[in-house]
């Protein structure tokens, strides 16, 4: 969609209206239409270095923490490790190159947040955002019938969703 100067709001969304297909109601669209199906996930006994060496590199700032058979144990948060090193400030760390301190001997499971908010596949996309406006957080796993990892639905897929953006 091209930028239209104009303050008449009226004129805005007429333009927009005629041309873009009007968006099915969020109630009626699923988390299946948006959700990532290919999620990077980790497991509890991965390093919390490595965990946080991957976050960086693939700039994103949570993952799933699941088992062998991909089953949900937690969630890892960028938080999650802020939180475990102000907390654990004064227990010896190693310093790696770039300055940053990581326990040694520390892994996923020891920091990561094992109550996590799930939605169930097939969840309406509204579901999904109210869960994740309510609690604060921007990501939620989508999960099958038998607790599986099948997905993770953000905040910005809902954004995407909403302006119409694949």
């Amino acid at each position: 969609m091209r930028a239209i100067p104009t303050t008449d709001l009226s004129l805005i969304s007429s333009y927009y209206l005629e041309e873009n297909e009007a968006l099915p109601a969020p109630a009626l669209s699923t988390v299946d239409e948006v959700m990532a199906r290919e999620v990077m996930s980790v497991r509890p006994d991965t390093s919390l270095q490595t965990a946080a060496e991957l976050m960086l590199e693939l700039a994103i700032s949570g993952m799933p923490v699941v088992d062998e058979q991909g089953q949900l144990l937690g969630m890892l948060s960028k938080t999650d490790l802020v939180r475990h090193r102000l907390d654990e400030e004064g227990e010896p760390s190693v310093t790696l190159p770039s300055g940053q301190h990581v326990l040694e001997g520390t892994t996923v499971e020891d920091v990561m947040t094992r109550q996590v908010l799930t939605v169930p596949e097939g969840a309406s996309l509204a579901e999904a955002a109210k869960i994740m406006v309510n609690a604060g957080v921007h990501r939620v796993p989508v999960v099958n019938a038998a607790g599986a990892l099948v997905g993770l639905v953000t905040m910005s897929d809902i954004v995407r969703w909403v302006a119409g953006l694949p």
